[in-house]
């Protein structure tokens, strides 16, 4: 297996850890996993920075979220970007299907989030 291998395959964990609902309202493991920079562009077309995230994610009533479709690419030696789709059901009832898309950065041994981005769409 080569290194980029393991990268994607660890990359592909952390981003299906975030969509967990345990560890999503858990402060201390969301706040590891983002870098101090993040910035997203959610759903709803507004931007939001680690701060909020942080905080609308523990006020989130938890759903089940389906991850498939992972597309990694290498930009470069420490930087990835992961190309996704999430499906839900929404509180309206309807399902919730939502390309994605996320930029992780590895300094040291650990990757961390810096960007990400999801479109929200019906399926």
């Amino acid at each position: 297996v080569y290194s980029w291998q393991m990268n994607f395959e660890k990359i592909i964990e952390l981003e299906l850890s975030l969509l967990d609902p345990e560890v999503r309202k858990n402060f201390s493991l969301v706040d590891s996993l983002l870098d101090d920079s993040f910035v997203e562009f959610g759903t709803s077309g507004k931007t939001y920075d680690k701060k909020i995230i942080i905080e609308r994610l523990s006020e989130e009533v938890p759903s089940k979220i389906e991850a498939t479709d992972f597309v990694p690419i290498q930009l470069t030696e420490n930087v990835v970007q992961l190309r996704f789709k999430t499906k839900r059901t929404g509180e309206d009832g309807l399902l919730v299907v939502s390309p994605r898309s996320s930029i992780w950065k590895k300094t040291g041994e650990t990757w961390k989030m810096v960007f990400h981005q999801g479109t929200k769409t019906t399926g």
